[in-house]
């Protein structure tokens, strides 16, 4: 049983972190929890009947847990990431894996000291559309794919500490770690350029909330990230562009999630020759006959992969971290770019 201590308990770590900790009870015991409002400590104890604690060295000192989860503001994560390990336990560090790329080589160099594990919760490599889109690449349907786009759009006002620069807020940390990690694993590529631009729209604080992120990888493909949260009008939340046709995730008549796919089938094209005259035949545009073809994908609550089970094979040694640590400090890495390139715009070689 692996001792767990959960440092943080505001939206994910109360709302998600907590929970399935408790769900996954044959390889979980939460044992304590840390934060600095005594009312959400005092919740804890009554809800799950745990030590409550304000202080984390004094946590650690006291209950000597197996792991520390670290659901804390992102600009505590290294001071904090650091303490645990030092201190004999593994780590289970929310996204992003710290506030900016040098704190998180600190952490990964507390890694290597101790000898300990640490992972990063980098979710939306397996959530359902994420394993219906993969297995659907997989398939070879649409030919070769010359680009994926993901989108996350909103309108909104932001007003709480990821609203600012100081506390490691923004898009670009918050959701560029999410998403430029979910676009990489899908594609199985590596970046070769990076462009980057943000900026602050809608936001109360001073931190970007408006990112777009490009990568072309080694292969040419285009890997197009648009975070946009001062928009009233959404984009598809994925999108696939390849050479017999294109797929986007989305909202089907009965508002279930569904990968739709409109693609032909190359054998099926009818001849055509080409008019390399300087005059148009008819004098007008091109036009082709494609026989369309259309799938319609369900993307089910049960392709969710279950990402604390994977954390307890790997926290008991059973199998390979979630994500690799060598995959975060990629994000990391490309993500301190990225703010570099919106300070001076323009497009890196990698």
């Amino acid at each position: 049983m692996i001792r767990t201590a959960v440092i943080g308990l505001g939206r994910i770590g109360w709302c998600y972190h907590v929970p399935e900790i408790v769900k996954h009870k044959d390889a979980f015991t939460l044992c304590a929890v840390v934060d600095t409002n005594q009312d959400r400590l005092a919740e804890a104890k009554e809800t799950y009947g745990v030590s409550g604690y304000t202080d984390l060295s004094a946590m650690l000192a006291a209950e000597k847990p197996d792991l520390v989860v670290i659901a804390s503001p992102t600009a505590f994560h290294a001071d904090q990431a650091i303490a645990a390990l030092e201190s004999g336990a593994d780590v289970l560090l929310d996204k992003p894996m710290a506030k900016d790329l040098e704190s998180a080589r600190r952490i990964e160099a507390a890694v290597k000291r101790t000898g300990k594990k640490l992972t990063v919760y980098q979710p939306h490599r397996f959530t359902p559309e994420a394993a219906v889109v993969r297995r659907f690449l997989a398939s070879g349907i649409l030919g070769e794919i010359f680009q994926i786009k993901r989108s996350n759009c909103n309108y909104v006002r932001r007003n709480d500490w990821q609203s600012f620069l100081k506390n490691g807020g923004g898009m670009l940390n918050n959701y560029g770690a999410h998403y430029i990690d979910q676009l990489l694993y899908l594609s199985g590529q590596t970046p070769v350029k990076v462009f980057c631009q943000t900026s602050r729209i809608a936001n109360m604080g001073d931190a970007d909330d408006v990112v777009k992120f490009v990568m072309q990888t080694e292969k040419g493909t285009i890997l197009d990230l648009d975070i946009n949260q001062a928009t009233a009008i959404p984009l598809p939340m994925l999108m696939l562009f390849g050479q017999y046709g294109t797929a986007q995730v989305q909202w089907d008549k009965e508002g279930k999630l569904e990968l739709y796919v409109r693609y032909y089938d190359p054998k099926e094209l009818p001849e055509r020759q080409i008019a390399d005259g300087l005059a148009a035949p008819d004098r007008r545009y091109p036009s082709d006959q494609i026989p369309w073809k259309e799938l319609h994908l369900p993307i089910l609550p049960e392709h969710q992969v279950d990402y604390y089970a994977k954390c307890a094979d790997y926290f008991s040694g059973r199998g390979e971290a979630p994500v690799l640590l060598e995959d975060t400090m990629k994000i990391m890495e490309l993500v301190s770019l990225g703010h570099q390139l919106a300070a001076e715009p323009g497009t890196v070689t990698l």
